[in-house]
C-alpha cells in the first residue's frame, strides 16, 4: 500500500538591479569586477491534506547570501527580492528556507536548502537551490469499519515523541495532531527523536465492548528521519471484543516511506481436534485426515496452502489429497489426507495456511508435521566419486516391521539407524573385462548400468513401510568441466611457449615447428574456434601435430613432453566426449625407431585420456633418435617414477572423417582401480591427441590433420 506523497514544483527568481555595489568588506579581499546572479529555488511540495486550505509554502521564503568566509551579505524575503543583484567576482553560498517551521501542523511544511556558487566579472551566474522537506509527513486513514462501529467518537492522536510520552497523548501537553478523519499532518522531529507515537481511541456503539465501549490502541513508528513519509490505516473487527492487534508494519527504504496498518482481525484458523501450532505426527495409511477450520466475520477472499516449497490456491482449484468444504463465504474447512502427505514427502514438513478477507485482513497459521515416509535425497546423501547413495526413511509406526528401499530396479532391505530413521546404501557394481585388443594387457572394470549414482543423472527411488510405498526422485548434482576444453581463447597450446603450461600444451616451438597446433575453424565446431593439428616433415624427420595436458621443452632437435596436469575430481566420469575431424593418410616416414607401421600402410591418429595419481609428470622425449619415456596406459597400471593409472580410454582413428564437418567422439573410461579414492596427487589428468599415434617413433604420415573441440566428461 505504498503511496508517493510528494511532487515537485520550481520557482525561478531573476535577481537583478541592486544599484549599490558590494563593498570590499562584503567580499573576499583582492576581488575586482562584478557579475550578475540568477537564483532558482526549487522545493518538493506535498499535496494538501483532507483538512487543508491550500497553504503554499513558497509564499514564505528566507534567502540569505554568504561570502566565502561565512559572513552574511544579503537577506531577502519573497517580498523584498530585488530585480537585479550584482556581486563582486568570488565564491558565495546561498541558503534558502521555504515555508513555516511548526512542531505539528496539518498545513504548514518547512523546506531547507543551500548551494555554493561562484560569480565571475561581466558574467551572469545561475545557481539552483534545491530545498527538501524537513517535516515527517504522517497520513492517517480510517477504514469504513471504524465509522460503522465508533461513529464520530473515533480519534487518533499523533506526536513526534518517545514511548515515554504515551500517557500524554490527547492531554494537550505534547505538540500533537488529532485526526478525526482521513488526513495528513506534518511533524518536526525534536533533536534526538526518531519516532512518532500514536493513540487510537473510540467508543464502540455496543457498550459491551472494552470498558463501557471504550477501545484504545497505542503504538510507535521507529527509525524515522527528516523528510520521511508515514501512513497508518485503522480497521476494526470483533473477533476479540476490545482486543487490538497491529498486524503489519511495511517499510520501503527506497522511498523513505513507512506504512503502519493497525487491524482488529477476526480471522480464525483452528485445528479440528489438534493444536494447529504444535508439532503433529502423520502416518499415511493409519492417521486420519487433518482438518483445519477457518472462520471470519467478513467474506473470505482467498486461502493459500504452502508446503514443501509449493503453493496451493484453495480458493478455486482442487488438488489430490486436499479437500475444501466451503460452508458459506465466511466459513470453510480444509482437510489434508494421505495423498497430500505422500506428495510432500517424509520427514519434518511445515504446512502453512494463509487466509485473506475482503477487508484486507490476513492471518497465517503454520503447523510443523513429522511425516512417515521416504526422506528427500540431498547432496549430503551421495558421493559422486564413489557413486554411493544412502536412502533414508522416517518411520513413526512402531508396528511397521520391515522397511525396504529401491533405487531404479535395485532393492535393499533397510537397517535401523536410530531416531526413527531407517537407511539403505546403494553402491555401484563393476564388471571385470579382459582387454580384447591384447589379452596380455591388464583387465579393467566397467560400471554396471543402472547401479550407483552418477553426476547429472535422474533417479527414482522408494521406501515401503508397513505396506505403504512412498516414491521419490532426485537429480544428482552436475559434474565438472574441463578447463579450456572448449578450445576458446588464447590457450598456451596455440603459442610457442609451453614450458610452464598450466593445462593445455603442444609441441609448437621456435626452433623447428611452430604450427603443429593452432587455432582453427571447422564446420560443426562449438564456439568461435577449435584446435587444428597439422603434421609436417623436415629432412625426413616427422613432426606429428599434437595437443596434450602438460608441458613442452625443446633442446636442440629433441622435444620433451611432460604429461599430466593437476585436476581435482568431485565426480567420477564414465567417458570423455569431444568433437573431431581427421584426415589420415598412409605412412610415408618410418625411421626404424620402434614404430610398428611400414611405409605404405594406413596411418592412424590417436586421442587418449587417463585419470592418474602421479607424484611426477611422465616425460617423453623424441627427435632424431629412438624416443624415451613412451608409455601405453592400456599396457600398464603403474608407471615407475610417476605413479598409478586409475583409469584410461583410447581412440585410434584410421580413416579420414566423412564429410567436412566435425563429428562427435566418445571414449569410455576403463577403470583399473574402481575402489580407489579420487586421486589427490600432484598430477591427475592426461588428455593427449596426435595426428600420428606413433609420431614419437618418427613413424606416420606427414600430411595428416586433426581438428578437436569441446572436451567434456560423460557421467
Amino acid at each position: 500500500m505504498k503511496r508517493d506523497f510528494i511532487f515537485g514544483i520550481a520557482a525561478a527568481f531573476a535577481l537583478a538591479g541592486l544599484a549599490a555595489g558590494c563593498s570590499t568588506r562584503d567580499t573576499d579581499a583582492g576581488a575586482s569586477g562584478t557579475g550578475s546572479l540568477q537564483l532558482k529555488v526549487s522545493a518538493t511540495r506535498a499535496e494538501g491534506s483532507a483538512a487543508g486550505t491550500g497553504y503554499d509554502p513558497l509564499t514564505d521564503q528566507q534567502i540569505r547570501i554568504y561570502n566565502n568566509d561565512g559572513k552574511l551579505l544579503r537577506h531577502y524575503t519573497a517580498e523584498t527580492l530585488p530585480e537585479r543583484l550584482e556581486l563582486l567576482n568570488g565564491t558565495y553560498r546561498a541558503s534558502v528556507e521555504v515555508g513555516q517551521e511548526e512542531p505539528a501542523s496539518f498545513e504548514k511544511r518547512f523546506y531547507v536548502g543551500e548551494e555554493e556558487f561562484a560569480v565571475a566579472a561581466g558574467q551572469t551566474s545561475t545557481v539552483e537551490v534545491k530545498c527538501s522537506r524537513q517535516n515527517v509527513a504522517a497520513e492517517v486513514r480510517l477504514d469504513a469499519s471504524v465509522a460503522e462501529n465508533f461513529g464520530s467518537t473515533a480519534k487518533v492522536w499523533v506526536a513526534a515523541a518517545t514511548t515515554d510520552d504515551y500517557g500524554q497523548l490527547g492531554k494537550g501537553t505534547l505538540d500533537e495532531l488529532c485526526y478525526t478523519a482521513d488526513a495528513k499532518g506534518y511533524f518536526m522531529l525534536p533533536e534526538g527523536v526518531t519516532t512518532l507515537i500514536y493513540r487510537f481511541e473510540g467508543t464502540h456503539n455496543d457498550p459491551s465492548y472494552g470498558e463501557n465501549g471504550l477501545i484504545a490502541k497505542q503504538g510507535v513508528l521507529t527509525g524515522l528521519s527528516t523528510g520521511a513519509n508515514c501512513s497508518m490505516t485503522f480497521r476494526f473487527s470483533d473477533d476479540a471484543p476490545g482486543y487490538v492487534e497491529a498486524v503489519t508494519i511495511l517499510v520501503d527504504d527506497s522511498a523513505d516511506e513507512w506504512e503502519d496498518e493497525i487491524v482488529w482481525t477476526d480471522i480464525s484458523i483452528t485445528g479440528d481436534g489438534f493444536d494447529a501450532e504444535t508439532q503433529q505426527d502423520y502416518i499415511p495409511g493409519k492417521s486420519a485426515a487433518v482438518t483445519y477450520k477457518i472462520a471470519n466475520i467478513t467474506p473470505i477472499k482467498d486461502v493459500t496452502l504452502y508446503a514443501a516449497s509449493k503453493s496451493y490456491d484453495l480458493t478455486g482449484s482442487s488438488y489430490p489429497g486436499i479437500t475444501v468444504n466451503k460452508e458459506n463465504e465466511r466459513t470453510m474447512s480444509v482437510s489434508l489426507s494421505d495423498e497430500f502427505f505422500k506428495a510432500i514427502g517424509g520427514g519434518m514438513q511445515s504446512v502453512r495456511l494463509r487466509v485473506r478477507d475482503t477487508s484486507n485482513g490476513e492471518l497465517s497459521r503454520t503447523t510443523p508435521f513429522r511425516v512417515q515416509g521416504l526422506l528427500p535425497v540431498g547432496e549430503s546423501d551421495y558421493d559422486l566419486w564413489t557413486n554411493r547413495v544412502t536412502l533414508r526413511a522416517l518411520v513413526l509406526d512402531a508396528e511397521a516391521g520391515e522397511v525396504n528401499f529401491t533405487l531404479g530396479d535395485r532393492s535393499l532391505r533397510g537397517t535401523d539407524a536410530g531416531e526413527n530413521t531407517y537407511t539403505a546404501t546403494f553402491e555401484p557394481e563393476w564388471t571385470q573385462t579382459s582387454n580384447a585388443e591384447n589379452p596380455a594387457y591388464p583387465a579393467y572394470y566397467l560400471p554396471v548400468e543402472g547401479t550407483g549414482v552418477f553426476a547429472g543423472r535422474d533417479y527414482t527411488c522408494s521406501a515401503t513401510i508397513g505396506g505403504e510405498t512412498f516414491t521419490g526422485s532426485f537429480t544428482a548434482a552436475a559434474g565438472q568441466s574441463i578447463p579450456g576444453g572448449d578450445m576458446e581463447g588464447n590457450l598456451s597450446c596455440f603459442t610457442n611457449s609451453n614450458t610452464n603450461s598450466t593445462m593445455w600444451g603442444s609441441g609448437n616451438n621456435n626452433s623447428l615447428k611452430s604450427g603443429l597446433c593452432i587455432k582453427g575453424q571447422k564446420s560443426g565446431m562449438g564456439g568461435s574456434q577449435c584446435a587444428k593439428m597439422t603434421a609436417s616433415a623436415t629432412l625426413g624427420i616427422l613432426a606429428a601435430g599434437n595437443l596434450f595436458t602438460g608441458t613442452f621443452n625443446m633442446s636442440g632437435t629433441t622435444g620433451s613432453v611432460g604429461f599430466g596436469q593437476k585436476y581435482a575430481y568431485t565426480a567420477r566420469p564414465t567417458a570423455l566426449r569431444f568433437k573431431y575431424h581427421a584426415k589420415v593418410g598412409t605412412v610415408d616416414i618410418q625411421k626404424g625407431y620402434g614404430g610398428p607401421l611400414a611405409k605404405g600402410e594406413q596411418d592412424k591418429s590417436s586421442i587418449y585420456v587417463a585419470i592418474v595419481d602421479w607424484s611426477a609428470r611422465r616425460v617423453v622425449s623424441s627427435g632424431t633418435s629412438a624416443p624415451s619415456g613412451t608409455w601405453d596406459p592400456a599396457a600398464q597400471t603403474d608407471l615407475d617414477g610417476s605413479g598409478r593409472i586409475i583409469a584410461y580410454g583410447q581412440l585410434f582413428i584410421s580413416q579420414t572423417t566423412e564429410g567436412d564437418a566435425m563429428v562427435e567422439g566418445s571414449i569410455p573410461l576403463r577403470y583399473y582401480f574402481p575402489e580407489e579414492a579420487a586421486p589427490a596427487g600432484n598430477y591427475t589428468l592426461v588428455i593427449a591427441c596426435a595426428t600420428s599415434a606413433y609420431g614419437d617413433f618418427m613413424n606416420g604420415c606427414s600430411s595428416n590433420e586433426l581438428y578437436v573441440d569441446d572436451f567434456e566428461w560423460v557421467y
